[in-house]
């Protein structure tokens, strides 16, 4: 499916969880909702404050969107009990000093972090607006960040280092010597898969050896996402391809998903059964997922293990 409305890049791509509903945040200044059983346009696009936005996340209760965007802007949106309409928060999020180029909810939907290219990373009160942490400054540009399943770690991926925070004292607990234009924690919290120019790099989340290092594309990446169901992840590039992992074996699953310009804004549905991308070219894409080889093993039919067995017993 096709969605059309934005006036320039799309940056920013989320589910609403628990819905049919799909967010997007453009350098038009807006975001916008979209009915995935329609492919339309629901309401009118929302204005925040007059800024591009280039990242935008949902709560894990499904009742909040944050956007991320220029001049250090940071909005808040509530989610309608109709689950189709986004309200604007009326609260002020001021601390950073530049473009907001990473943002996401803690797991218990009170609290976000945000990264900077003002070399900082903020973790707020999603009520108050209040910095609760933070700003924790990273001596380079701060390009994403992502917390661990517990909420017990914020990564930060920058432009020189990953770093990994207890979030109840901001204590530094890891700091890994690479770049990583993105960084997510697996579902299980024991890895970190980042991505740099055309290098995946899989890491292990408490001392930072790496577990497996390769190159995704052919140009440099963009965007990473993890399945929640946590059998795959997702990465773009400018290469305008999107490409599929098998998070247990590291292997490509079935082809690259061509574009026609780079890919930007990329998240998984909640079932891990779709995926939605936002491009150069102003559209927002939305994609059945494939299934890796272990899940393709998973759902070959019972009835056929016995037949292989009495078969291997007739000849022995």
């Amino acid at each position: 499916m096709t969605l059309k409305g934005h006036e320039e890049r799309v940056n920013g791509v989320a589910f609403i969880l628990g819905t049919r509903f799909l967010v997007s945040g453009s350098e038009d200044k807006s975001l916008r909702v979209w009915d995935l059983d329609t492919g339309k346009q629901v309401g009118e696009p929302l204005l925040g404050d007059d800024a591009g936005v280039w990242r935008i996340a949902a709560s894990p209760d499904g009742r909040w969107i944050v956007s991320g965007g220029d001049h250090g802007s940071i909005q808040v949106w509530e989610v309608a009990t109709n689950k189709t309409d986004l309200k604007r928060l009326p609260i002020s999020f001021k601390g950073h000093e530049n473009t907001v180029w990473g943002v996401v909810f803690a797991p218990d939907s009170e609290t976000f972090a945000s990264a900077s290219i003002d070399e900082t990373v903020c973790v707020w009160k999603r009520e108050t607006g209040e910095i609760i942490l933070g700003p924790l400054k990273v001596g380079s540009q701060a390009l994403s960040v992502a917390y661990s399943p517990n909420g017990t770690k914020l990564a930060a991926g920058t432009d020189k280092h990953i770093i990994v925070w207890n979030t109840k004292m901001g204590k530094e607990l890891l700091k890994i010597e690479q770049r990583a234009w993105r960084v997510a924690f697996t579902p299980d919290g024991l890895r970190l898969v980042s991505g740099d120019q055309q290098d995946i790099r899989i890491s292990d989340a408490t001392t930072g050896d790496i577990i497996k290092q390769f190159d995704a594309h052919t140009n440099n990446f963009l965007s990473l996402v993890i399945a929640p169901n946590g059998t795959k992840f997702a990465t773009t590039s400018y290469d305008k391809t999107m490409r599929f992992f098998d998070l247990t074996t590291f292997e490509p699953i079935g082809e690259p998903l061509e574009h026609p310009y780079s890919v930007h804004g990329l998240a998984f549905s909640e079932d891990s059964l779709l995926i939605a991308t936002g491009c150069d070219d102003k559209l927002i894409r939305t994609w059945t997922v494939p299934l890796s080889d272990s899940e393709l093993l998973e759902q070959v039919s019972p009835l056929v293990v016995p037949s292989l067995m009495l078969t291997c017993h007739t000849v022995h």
